[in-house]
């Protein structure tokens, strides 16, 4: 069978994609895998851990053209800013200075309710020098690793003769605190390197260790590889100040529905101007068949604000093992969070997407189906 072109980049922005990694990203990534393995142990339905963090990685190029503090990375494509999202921000006044870069952290949201973070800093070149290789870990939380949703120089990159503007916003990790650290490493270039198409260091690389397996981090190999030295390394540790929680909004309104087939429940939802989590119950009479490895199970649901494009700067699923209930039913518990919220919605549609035939090029969209869900 033959597809259109359209169709099948419409199916794979729906479920997934799959991507060329360059060396230097697989060095890093796998790093990841293994933190994300230990810590977040929950099946993603869009994408893999290793696609994830590469399609972050690779968005930081689209995401650089924003520039300024946090309320502009929560203002949409029209230029309106989300106008909760400043009474969230906390000023932080966290610096290093060394004697090759001065890091200054400026601007903090710790969002508890909606489980999110964002950090603003800029990173200063003291000595004016080309070939200065930024590199910095997910920032942590009461000494836990975060995830990463949304960055923008934050990691991977070489400094202007100037300075950066960074900004990172992601997930919290569980039992986190407002305690955050930032753990940095310059390089200094001081021989022939090769840039892949992604922007990130291809090589020189140290080789892999005798298992075959990379047993070395990413910094370690590029020093390794002879063309880099440790210019600078240093931790920056600081604290975010706490969240005013009356920007939470919970449904005012229904949060069960009961359809023709299935029953939709909503177990959880709430808003801040910052994220969104909404934890839906999908009871149908039989099992949801599933697309096959990395595909999950055949169904999701889109979440959408009236009247806007565009509402979120990003989002994800997380899919359930299926139970039987009592009554014989079946029941799968989706839960849906969004980062980088443009806007605050009153008002948010839920509608079911299946894919006739079993079939991910086509998907079936219960838009007549659909549920509102109201904010208060």
């Amino acid at each position: 069978m033959k597809f259109e072109e359209t169709q099948i980049r419409t199916a794979m922005d729906r479920r997934l994609g799959a991507i060329r990694l360059s060396a230097a990203h697989q060095s890093r990534i796998w790093q990841s895998i293994e933190q994300e393995e230990r810590t977040h142990m929950k099946k993603k339905l869009t994408l893999t851990a290793a696609v994830a963090l590469c399609v972050l990685l690779i968005g930081t190029v689209a995401l650089a053209a924003m520039s300024g503090r946090l309320a502009d990375w929560f203002s949409g494509s029209d230029g309106r800013a989300n106008e909760g999202i400043t009474g969230m921000i906390r000023p932080v006044q966290a610096v290093y200075e060394g004697d090759v870069v001065r890091v200054s952290v400026n601007e903090a949201i710790y969002d508890e309710a909606g489980e999110s973070y964002a950090l603003y800093w800029t990173v200063e070149n003291l000595t004016g020098e080309e070939g200065l290789y930024v590199l910095s870990d997910v920032p942590s939380f009461g000494g836990k690793s975060g995830h990463y949703s949304l960055m923008s120089n934050v990691s991977e990159f070489f400094l202007d003769a100037k300075q950066s503007e960074n900004v990172a916003i992601g997930e919290l990790p569980e039992g986190s605190s407002r305690d955050c650290e930032l753990n940095f490493t310059i390089l200094r270039a001081i021989g022939p390197y090769e840039i892949a198409e992604d922007g990130c260091i291809e090589g020189p690389l140290a080789p892999l260790d005798e298992s075959g397996e990379d047993g070395e981090d990413y910094v370690s190999r590029l020093v390794g590889g002879g063309s880099f030295e440790i210019a600078e390394a240093f931790k920056l540790g600081f604290e975010v100040g706490e969240t005013d929680t009356s920007f939470l909004r919970v449904p005012a309104g229904e949060t069960d529905f009961v359809f023709s087939d299935y029953e939709i429940r909503i177990e959880r939802a709430l808003l801040t101007p910052a994220s969104a989590l909404i934890d839906i119950r999908y009871i149908t009479g039989e099992p949801v068949k599933g697309g096959g490895k990395g595909v999950g199970p055949l169904y999701e649901f889109e979440i959408s604000a009236d009247g806007e494009k565009t509402w979120c700067g990003s989002s994800g699923a997380s899919i359930g093992e299926p139970e039987q209930l009592p009554d014989g039913r079946w029941s799968q518990l989706y839960e849906f969070d969004a980062k980088q919220l443009f806007v605050t919605p009153d008002v948010l549609r839920i509608t079911l997407v299946t894919y006739e035939d079993d079939d991910i090029f086509k998907p079936v969209c219960h838009s007549d189906e659909s549920i509102e869900l109201r904010f208060e």
